[in-house]
Formats: structure tokens, sequence, C-alpha cells
């Protein structure tokens, strides 16, 4: 049953509200995954929230419901009158009008939805069958899985804004451990994709299984600085720390590195960071949860920090525009930066690392909640990765700690790659980084 729009705008009306909105979110999904070639697990799952949201006497009141039927536009309006009545908070209560333009794009693909179960399931088997025959030392797949998922996001107001997005992903998964004699690494890689026949089963069986044989032979190495090169997958780890400074919310609360920095150097001159909601990946979105459309903007311009991120109340406190990164689940809103990208460089990998004659190339990050404090910037975490002997990546590391201040490290970026990678778990591009030296503790 689809919830009655007009109905509950109508009777915003009636009860004298100064503006109201409704955002409905549509999430389906369904997942399985196999272990030792049967069926581990499956769920579907179809779940459909509304969130109405409406000012009173200037304060602003939310409710939010799963349930949808006739009665539900009159439950939405009592609610948010209740939660009205109640608010003792200043805060600015803000129902955005809309945005002179959007950027709407289409990025659902039907094709990537609703096949038969068992097609899921045979390339699952196919994925286990790979990655078990692909070298005699991977012993165990501990899972293979697979995902889809469907989101719809509607967004309409009292000022006659009405948006609408509908996109589509699959996820596969896998991981697997590696045997030498009495040591045992693992392995692990994440597909993801909105678009239909991205899948490349031997390239993802190798990520997999490369990832967990290449730690064979771990060693630790000598306590000291170090020139260090990060992965693209560390490095994101790092990035996405350090640009959580940026929420203007920190900022008004006086708990962000980066206060008074805007338009100040924050970082090395090679680094350019930029964020692209409108790339036309799983992570597109043309509008935030509050209305306000997204756009292609600099974060940081060779080295200087070109703005901060906002909601529309933080906007509001600083007079200002918001910035379209405005995300709020089914409470308050905070910001977040989506699709960021890191501007390559132009050495290839080798070329990067080739006058280093002793230093570490860093793979994996472990513990970043508890190790990283990204409000002094001070970090130190279990890490992994490789040495760098005479420009050549040579002996796999383990347990080894990498420290260090994310302010000194972000300045101290001697050389970037070309080899720029999409990391999915941080909705982040950027290439492998040297940095100029690290603490490294080993033996």
């Amino acid at each position: 049953m689809r919830l009655d729009e007009k109905k509950f705008f109508e009777l915003a009306k009636q009860n004298k509200f100064e503006a109201a909105d409704l955002s409905m979110h549509r999430s389906y999904s369904q997942s399985l995954s196999i272990f030792h070639g049967e069926v581990d697990s499956f769920s579907e799952n179809d779940s459909y929230i509304v969130t109405g949201r409406g000012i009173l006497n200037g304060k602003l009141g939310v409710v939010t419901t799963e349930v949808i039927d006739k009665n539900t536009p009159q439950f939405l309006i009592d609610g948010i009158i209740k939660t009205a009545s109640v608010i003792e908070t200043n805060d600015p209560s803000i129902i955005f009008k809309g945005s002179e333009k959007y950027h709407k794009k289409s990025v659902f693909c039907k094709d990537l939805l609703g096949k038969p179960v068992q097609n899921h399931i045979d390339l699952l088997l196919n994925i286990e069958r790979k990655l078990l025959s692909f070298d005699k030392r991977i012993n165990e797949v501990a899972t293979v899985g697979y995902s889809e998922d469907l989101t719809e996001n509607c967004l309409s107001n009292s000022y006659g804004l009405k948006l609408k997005s509908k996109s589509s992903s699959i996820s596969i998964y896998a991981e697997v451990t590696a045997k030498q004699g009495d040591e045992i690494r693992t392995g692990f890689h994440v597909f993801a994709s909105n678009k239909s026949g991205d899948f490349n089963i031997d390239k993802f069986v190798e990520s997999v299984a490369n990832d967990a044989l290449k730690k064979l032979g771990s060693k630790q190495c000598k306590s000291k600085n170090y020139p260090v090169v990060l992965n693209q997958k560390s490095f994101a780890q790092l990035l996405n720390a350090y640009l959580s400074n940026i929420d203007a919310e920190e900022i008004q609360k006086k708990s962000s590195l980066l206060i008074g920095k805007l338009h100040k150097q924050v970082a090395s001159k090679k680094l350019t960071v930029i964020e692209n909601p409108l790339e036309k990946n799983i992570f597109f979105r043309y509008f935030d949860d509050e209305g306000v459309a997204t756009n292609k903007k600099f974060i940081i311009k060779k080295g200087n920090l070109e703005t901060y991120i906002y909601t529309l109340e933080t906007a509001s406190k600083d007079n200002v525009e918001p910035t379209g990164n405005g995300f709020r689940g089914t409470g308050k809103a905070h910001a977040e930066l989506v699709n960021i990208l890191f501007k390559p460089g132009k050495k290839s990998f080798d070329e990067m690392i080739s006058t280093i004659k002793e230093g570490v190339f860093i793979t994996d990050f472990q513990g970043l909640h508890s190790g990283l404090n990204s409000q002094s910037g001070n970090f130190s975490l279990q890490s992994s990765g490789f040495m760098i002997e005479n420009g050549k990546v040579t002996t796999p590391l383990s347990l080894i700690t990498t420290a260090g201040n994310l302010v000194d490290l972000f300045n101290n970026i001697k050389l970037l790659s070309n080899d720029s990678e999409f990391i999915i778990g941080s909705a982040t591009t950027t290439p492998s980084v040297y940095i100029e030296k690290l603490s490294i503790s080993g033996k």
C-alpha cells in the first residue's frame, strides 16, 4: 500500500504547520552464503520506512513508522505535534525548499536483480572450487557469499519539492586460509558493482587467494623510522580519519584538528581530494537526505582546505550554504562525504619505490577505532605488509606497529603512484602513497 502523501500535507496545513516533509526509504536485500559445498545461510528482507517532519511553533517534530495504511498520515501528524511540543533546544528548525538544480542520473540496473537463487548458488560453488584448486596451500574456504540490494528514496515537502532515486547493486565476497607448516594466514576480497557483467570470476579468485598466500613467511622488521609506502586500502583508512575533521559540527564544537584552517594549507601540495557523489557507482546520490543537491567539489586542492562540509543546521549556524552532505537515517542529520577521489600521480608503483633502499610497504591496518584518535591525529596501529629493499617489495611483515600523527603524515607525502583503486569499504578512490618516514615497531 502506498502512503497518501496528499492527505499528510493537507493535515499538516490544517494543523498550522509552518512547513512539513516526508521521506520514504525502501530497502530490499537478498543474501546467501555457502560453506563446504552447502548453503550456509539465506535471507531476504524488504523494509519500508517513512519519516514525517513538521515545524510547529518554531520547533521541529519528527516521527518514523514502518506501518503504511490509511491511518498513517494522521499517525505521523499526531507524532510530529507530540514531539515538537517537548523540544527544548534552540537548534534551528529547517525544512529545505529545494536546490536550484539537481543532477539526476539513472543508476538502476534491473538486470542485476531477480535471477533464480540457484544461479547464485552455482556461482558461489564454482568460486569455492576454484579457490581450493588455486594453490595447494589454500587449505580452507571459510565462506563465499552473495548479496543483492535495491534501494529507493523519495523526499517531498510542503513547498512542492519532489525527489526520487532508485539504485541496485550486487556484492560477492570470499574468505580463505592458507597454510604453510604451522603458519596460517587469512585472505579476503569483496567485489561490488551496480553494473551487469562486471564480475570476472578468475580475477576475483586470484585476488582472494593471493591475499592469503602473499602473507606466508611473515616476519617482524627491526624497530625504527622507515620510508613508508601505504597501499590504497591503508591510505584510504587514514584519509577518511583525517577528513572526519572537516565536519562543520566538529568545527563548531571545537573538537576538530582543522579549526581555523579553511583556505589554508593543511597537507602536502601533492594532495588533492575531490568529492564526487555524482559518480555512477554504488554510492551515487544526486540529493542528500535533507533534499540538498549534491555536487562534485574540491575538498583539498594542492594541500589547501577548500571547504568544510555542512548539514542544513550547521550551515545555518555559520550563515553559509549547505554542501549536500546531510545524511540523517531516522535521527538528526550528520555530515558525510560520498565518493572521495584522491588525485593520483604519474609514476607507476614500481617507479615510485625504485629509490627506496630500505622501507616498509603497509597493506593493512587493524584496530583503527582504538588505535587512532582523529581529534589529536595521533595513531598507533597494528599493521602488516612487506619490506622494501633496494627498490623492490620483498619479505612479508606481520605483528608490526605503525605510529605517527595524521597532520605530519599528510604534510610528508613524498610521491603518489598512478595505481588508483576504488576501495569499497570507505567509498574512496586512491593510489598508493609514499610517506617520507613513519615509526615502525617490530622486533
